[in-house]
């Protein structure tokens, strides 16, 4: 039955080979309501090059299909009317539909007009999620900016902070899952298990937190929907930027962008060290250095007006130091931990028509995760090693029909995964089995999906997702997923909502030697299996707001539950996390976002978000490594990440003069929870940041910045795993600056 299905998949992919691409549309009209025929209509990226164009037809309809997400400006032009523009951001694999009101010429008036909107919130959006283009993120201080964690950490609302560097969103610890241009892998992107993807590649970002479409898979707290950047749009030119910080942080990297004829290509490499790798185990950091590089690249070649071809190429990797609490730096415990990852991934799209597009994905990751023993002879030895491969094939194939949006699509993969472990207590009274061993297995979706508006302003989002996991278990599910949104035309206002059914494989980070432990845990009472995949059931609504043009207010409401939810445990103190399943869990939750996005008027950015959540997990406890305390049936407990309430809020002024700016970023935590019900005290940070041009001489470019993080230097506690595991504390305050040569 599995060769059957995979055989069956496998020839549908070949069939119909495609990564589903955006698409805009609309239709022009006069004031009065009636269509402007035979209009001009160009859709130009934020930089000024034209992407796109077309004219309208009888009715005042254009469309535009494969288009890449990004910011954009779409300027209209008609015989009789004055000239129209339109800035949106487009977000990743997501329609938007505009109407685009022209105002007829007067005979009286000499001068010419231009009507200027801005599309402040989206009137098709099912889902809750918050785009960032390339535009956004290099307006934002560089400590937000470095890692895909501090991205999350400010403007995901309801993201906090974990054990162990870990983050949680939405009721869920391994929650954070990257789609890089259409491409979804199942590694963790915690700081522990990867070296991670830098944000200075990012096209946009497009942070979703829920209403899911059935094109995604994997994991439910958080999906990263990135596209990366191209050397097409940036003309032979480029950056090299270097900071430094107190604590021995420092950076330095450079991007450079072009394009030959039908060739873009695009370079970035980046090297960094810090003095505070990990949030340390004691307020001060203790043997916490370390140090690492990345390197991408993207080549897009324009092969003709139907076919294009792009190539991403990434890698990079990390040696650090894993922290001592002072009995541990007393007695020179030194181990460390080294992370590798490499990642390909080919994309073709074939453009048949502006309703129909074809394209297909070939992707590869392969990585390493050591983790060196101590040589110390006293503390309690570990050693540990991962070296995972991916090799899969995605595809969907997208067609416009009578308002209809359809995607049907395919991803097949095949995984490796090989471990090992050891551990020596040193007279501690843990023992744990040695482990070493390799698997071969995959994964392999299907999904159908329609996005389409019911009647006028009310548009829905219906299909249907199967997921087949193969690795320590083999499972599968079919997960039907529909959402809507209506929008209030005279009130500016959307009301959306969404159910879905989430089918998420286990973590495949251990997830080996989480299942051995489960069979072979020296106390019969821990051997529970397997680790299980995660089984969801996931109600959102939310209302969206236009406050003012740019100005936005989201309200969204959240409840989810499930079978088998997912948590990180840590091996004594080995600094190895396995998976561990809970027989059920429930999250519940609300979150307030007020986004003001370039109010060029007063030079105010601002973004404030507010989260109330509650998790609980529910006993016994199902797959993978149980712990030291197994739960009874029924057995309610809350998390180490669980955490009330969480605000973020960033305000910044930017004035013409040498384009000074300046600002700052707080952040907000009432605590989380720790072994036997107490809660850790509530925190507050606030950073500043401020920068201005030192030299500008056309194309190139001299910019300053300087940055003080946490302010006050409140070293808050973060969270607690267990009584044995020891606390984590956030890190003191650092004080910095950057010069980034613009040429």
């Amino acid at each position: 039955m599995q060769k059957r299905l995979v055989t069956f998949l496998f020839v549908l992919a070949v069939a119909s080979t495609a990564i589903a691409q955006t698409a805009v549309d609309g239709t022009v009209r006069g004031i009065a309501g009636n269509a402007v025929a035979g209009g001009a209509v160009v859709l130009q990226r934020a930089e000024g090059t034209i992407a796109q164009q077309t004219t309208t037809d009888a009715n005042g309809k254009f469309r535009f299909a494969a288009v890449e997400a990004g910011a954009y400006m779409l300027k209209t032009e008609a015989s009789g009317f004055y000239p129209s523009s339109y800035d949106f951001i487009l977000r990743a694999r997501q329609p938007v539909t505009l109407d685009v009101e022209m105002q007829p010429k007067e005979a009286t008036k000499q001068t010419v007009e231009v009507k200027s909107e801005y599309l402040t919130v989206d009137p098709e959006k099912t889902g809750s999620s918050y785009t960032f283009a390339r535009r956004d993120l290099d307006a934002l201080p560089e400590p937000l900016t470095e890692t895909t964690n501090g991205l999350v950490n400010n403007l995901m609302p309801g993201a906090s902070d974990s054990h162990d560097d870990f983050l949680a969103v939405r009721g869920t610890e391994f929650s954070l899952h990257e789609f890089i241009n259409g491409v979804s892998f199942l590694e963790n992107t915690q700081p522990q298990f990867s070296p991670g993807v830098s944000p200075q590649i990012f096209e946009t970002v497009d942070l979703m937190t829920g209403g899911f479409t059935p094109e995604y898979g994997n994991r439910f707290g958080g999906v990263l929907d990135i596209t990366t950047r191209s050397g097409a749009d940036l003309g032979g030119h480029g950056d090299i930027n270097f900071r430094g910080a107190t604590l021995d942080n420092f950076d330095l990297n450079a991007d450079y962008g072009g394009k030959k004829g039908k060739l873009g290509y695009y370079f970035f490499v980046d090297g960094f060290t810090s003095g505070r790798f990990l949030e340390p185990p004691e307020p001060k950091e203790l043997y916490d250095f370390g140090k690492g590089g990345r390197a991408a690249m993207q080549f897009d070649w324009q092969a003709s007006a139907q076919d294009n071809l792009k190539l991403l190429l990434m890698g990079g990797g990390d040696n650090f130091q894993q922290p001592n609490i002072s009995d541990d730096q007393d007695v020179g415990r030194d181990a460390q931990r080294h992370l590798r990852q490499q990642t390909a991934i080919l994309t073709w799209l074939h453009t048949f028509s502006p309703e129909t597009v074809l394209s297909t994905s070939i992707y590869e990751r392969v990585g390493s995760d050591r983790v060196l023993p101590t040589t110390d002879p006293i503390t309690p030895l570990s050693t540990a090693s991962r070296s995972p491969l991916t090799l899969g094939i995605k595809s969907d194939l997208s067609h416009y029909w009578h308002g209809h949006l359809f995607k049907a699509g395919v991803d097949l993969t095949r995984l490796r995964e090989n471990e090992s472990f050891f551990f020596d207590s040193r007279g501690d009274p843990d023992v744990f089995p040695s482990f070493s061993g390799g698997l071969l297995g995959g994964e392999a979706s299907f999904y159908v999906q329609d996005h389409f508006p019911l009647f006028r302003d009310f548009t829905v989002d219906l299909g249907f997702r199967y997921d087949y996991f193969d690795l320590v278990n083999a499972d599968g599910q079919v997960s039907p997923r529909i959402g809507f949104a209506y929008h209030f035309r005279k009130t500016k206002s959307v009301l959306h909502a969404a159910y879905n059914q989430y089918f998420s494989p286990p973590p495949i980070e251990y997830s080996l030697l989480a299942s051995f432990i489960g069979h072979n845990a020296v106390d019969p009472d821990q051997r529970v299996g397997n680790v299980r995949p995660y089984r969801q059931n996931y109600v959102e609504a939310g209302w969206s707001q236009e406050l003012h043009p740019r100005i936005s207010l989201e309200l969204n409401a959240y409840l989810h539950s499930g079978r088998d939810s997912f948590e990180n445990h840590e091996i004594s103190i080995s600094r190895i996390f396995v998976p561990i399943n809970f027989h059920a869990a429930r999250s519940e939750g609300l979150e307030l976002v007020l986004n003001m996005r370039q109010l060029e008027n007063l030079g105010i950015t601002g973004r404030f978000q507010y989260a109330a959540s509650k998790t609980y997990f529910y006993g016994p406890i199902s797959g993978g490594f149980a712990g030291d305390e197994p739960l009874d049936p029924g057995e309610r407990i809350t998390p180490a990440f669980d955490q009330t309430h969480t605000g973020t809020a960033q305000i910044f002024y930017r004035n013409r003069w040498r384009n000074f700016w300046g600002g700052s970023a707080m952040r907000y935590g009432s605590g989380t929870i720790i072994e036997g019900g107490a809660r850790l005290p509530q925190h507050f940070t606030t950073d500043l940041a401020t920068g201005l041009t030192l030299w500008n001489a056309e194309a190139r470019r001299l910019d300053a910045e300087f940055d003080v993080t946490n302010v006050s230097n409140s070293i808050y506690q973060i969270a607690k795993e267990s009584e044995e595991i020891p606390i984590q504390y956030a890190p003191s305050r650092t004080v910095g600056g950057s010069l980034k040569f613009h040429f």
